[in-house]
């Protein structure tokens, strides 16, 4: 705990994490305009205070946060993780988050798309991966990639700032908790709550040596997650935006 940190503060997520996820609670008035501002914002706080925390900014309104660092965080699965896991932590200030955001469930899905297919930028899929991720495309043409991808056959990611074992407990994360959301409405914040749905992804959210029937086993949740996501419904990509049924996102900055 920081005495002497100039503004409230709140850990969140699993209670088991070897990472100290911080939500900074600044006011609307004092919140950049920039991303890039509002990130070198949480760098230079986290420096003048000998912080090692991964940290995001947030505004809270009514109850609610309103504004967060897009595309780090988003607010409506920021907001409701909060509210979900606070009481796992010790705490110094008091809650100001008092309910749930509505999922946008296109945001989500659109979200963990991205994320999967980045994490594979380095292997011998990257040619047909690199293409469709930089700048803006048809979200379906994402989909089309990633139903090539044979997920069991990848030994290596080779990413610079990333070990292997922590690419792959992303990965199985991501689509454990989308599966969750999309498929029942349960929203999964925390490695433990993970684990109690989706047993048998526990050697990847834990971070254990893999064998490859456990790569199997992955490969088969991505193919349900992929089937879920098509018959989720017509995905329809213009000048920026996804929409899908009655949700609109803003896919450049991964908010709605």
């Amino acid at each position: 705990m920081k005495t002497n940190f100039p503004y409230p503060y709140y850990f969140y997520g699993s209670d088991d994490s070897t990472d100290e996820d911080v939500i900074i609670v600044i006011s609307k008035e004092e919140m950049p305009e920039k991303q890039e501002d509002r990130k070198n914002t949480v760098l230079a706080l986290l420096k003048e205070y000998d912080l090692n925390w991964n940290a995001t900014l947030a505004v809270i309104e009514n109850g609610k946060i309103s504004d967060t660092i897009f595309t780090k965080s988003w607010i409506d699965s920021l907001n409701n993780a909060l509210f979900e896991t606070y009481f796992l932590h010790q705490q110094k200030h008091e809650l100001l988050i008092k309910e749930k955001h509505i999922r946008n469930k296109t945001l989500a899905i659109y979200k963990a798309v991205r994320t999967v297919l980045t994490m594979l930028t380095r292997t011998e899929y990257r040619t047909q991966i690199r293409p469709i991720l930089k700048g803006i495309h048809d979200f379906n043409l994402k989909l089309e990639a990633l139903n090539k991808i044979d997920f069991t056959s990848i030994s290596q990611f080779n990413q610079k700032n990333t070990n292997d074992i922590d690419i792959w407990k992303i990965i199985a994360f991501y689509i454990g908790q989308n599966i969750a959301l999309i498929e029942n409405d349960i929203e999964i914040y925390t490695k433990k709550k993970l684990i109690s749905h989706f047993p048998d992804l526990e050697p990847f959210i834990y971070r254990k040596v893999l064998v490859e029937s456990d790569k199997i086993i992955l490969q088969n949740h991505i193919n349900h997650w992929l089937l879920l996501i098509h018959n989720f419904g017509e995905f329809k990509s213009a000048d920026g935006f996804l929409t899908c049924k009655n949700e609109c996102i803003d896919m450049l900055n991964e908010k709605f």
